[in-house]
């Protein structure tokens, strides 16, 4: 008895540990600073930028398959040290000299980290959680991780950039590879839950390809909803990658980058609990999406347009609101429409292809960027608003 309450306080602490991992993680000093970062200190065009996230998004997919099979035969606890041990050398690689096949080799490591935390770090919280019978809280725990990971991203968007202004842009990524070190060393900490059976099953990606492209074909309404989701989504999180572009087209000194995402990371929380309260108080679902969509869309005509850094910033954030929380429009119709055996598969499907959407079209905004940052907002306005016009959602869909 005594032995089995000895396991049960191992397992429950592993809830905490995987807070304080997560927190850690989370911690990005070079976030608020990126495009300087590979540009100035980087020495990169924004094409080169896009170029490496074009193949860190292809490896990814492809390093899914092997980082799988390492949880399911070697432990979930190993997957989540060899993942933190991953991004920790990814952050150091990134910081030795400023060279683009020495990037591509970070963003292979940092892929693979991102591939082995995937689907491992809910597989290990459900079999602690299994351990001593409090499974069905998974998902508010999962849900206090994803907020920790935001306070941390939050708190350390400023530090990165005061380390930027007053030490080197070089140091913000060197000091979060000693960050993503301690995550590493943490990590030894976690207890490896003994169960049969640990309630998540990876499936290999060519079957995850096969099973959901066949209900997606099969399921007009799932079909439907993604293809109204995915293309005008990826549009509107160019801004991820533009938004420094931006700052630095209209002269705002890289001191307050980080500041500046702090106010966009309270814009995402707090809006994040504002669409599904408006959503669900909405008479017409329908005309509740297409009022996002123009929303988006002239905002991003308007941020084409705009020098003023008052009104810009109050665009951006605009875009964050309202265009960052869109998929929460997608989520309920979506899951409405998958058997939950089928759950996880067909969810893995509709991201592949967003995935590779993304992969694709990074390149070309990289090439237009180069050009005209403000072109780039022009067209992504005029394509979401052109695309919004071929919404085929139905109220009773979403």
């Amino acid at each position: 008895m005594e032995k089995l309450k000895t396991m049960e306080r191992n397992y429950k602490s592993n809830i905490i540990k995987i807070y304080i991992f997560s927190f850690i993680l989370g911690i990005h000093t070079v976030r608020a600073v990126y495009y300087p970062y590979m540009t100035i200190w980087g020495g990169l065009s924004f094409f080169q930028m896009m170029l490496l996230q074009s193949y860190f998004t292809a490896m990814i997919v492809i390093l899914e398959i092997p980082s799988g099979a390492i949880a399911d035969y070697l432990g979930r606890k190993i997957a989540l040290i060899l993942s933190a041990l991953s991004i920790a050398l990814a952050a150091y690689t990134y910081s030795i000299i400023p060279n683009f096949y020495i990037f591509m080799l970070a963003e292979t490591f940092w892929a693979l980290g991102v591939s082995l935390m995937s689907g491992t770090n809910q597989a290990f919280l459900y079999a602690s959680l299994k351990s001593y019978g409090e499974e069905e809280n998974l998902s508010k725990i999962f849900g206090r991780i994803q907020t920790l990971n935001l306070i941390a991203l939050t708190i350390s968007a400023p530090i990165g950039s005061i380390i930027a202004e007053f030490i080197s842009l070089q140091f913000t990524m060197t000091c979060l590879a000693f960050i993503y070190t301690a995550a590493f060393i943490f990590s030894f900490t976690f207890k490896e839950p003994k169960l049969e059976d640990n309630g998540y099953q990876r499936e290999n990606y060519f079957a995850i390809i096969k099973s959901g492209f066949k209900e997606l074909k099969n399921n007009k309404i799932l079909r439907t909803l993604t293809l109204d989701w995915i293309p005008i989504n990826v549009m509107i999180f160019f801004l991820f990658w533009t938004y420094q572009v931006y700052f630095e087209a209209i002269h705002i000194p890289i001191l307050f980058f980080g500041f500046i995402l702090i106010f966009m990371n309270m814009t995402n929380a707090i809006f994040m609990n504002v669409i599904p309260k408006l959503l669900k108080r909405s008479k017409n679902k329908k005309k509740f999406l297409t009022v996002i969509n123009l929303i988006n869309g002239c905002a991003y005509l308007l941020l084409g347009v705009t020098t003023f850094i008052p009104i810009g910033l109050a665009i951006i954030l605009t875009i964050v609101a309202f265009g960052y929380t869109r998929y929460l429009i997608f989520i309920n119709g979506i899951n409405k429409q998958i058997e939950s055996e089928n759950r996880a598969t067909i969810l893995s499907t509709i991201n592949m292809f967003s995935s590779l959407l993304r992969a694709i079209l990074y390149p070309i905004i990289g090439l237009l960027v180069m050009w005209n940052v403000y072109f780039v907002f022009l067209m992504t306005g005029a394509l979401i608003l052109f695309l919004s016009i071929f919404t085929r959602s139905k109220s009773e869909y979403l």
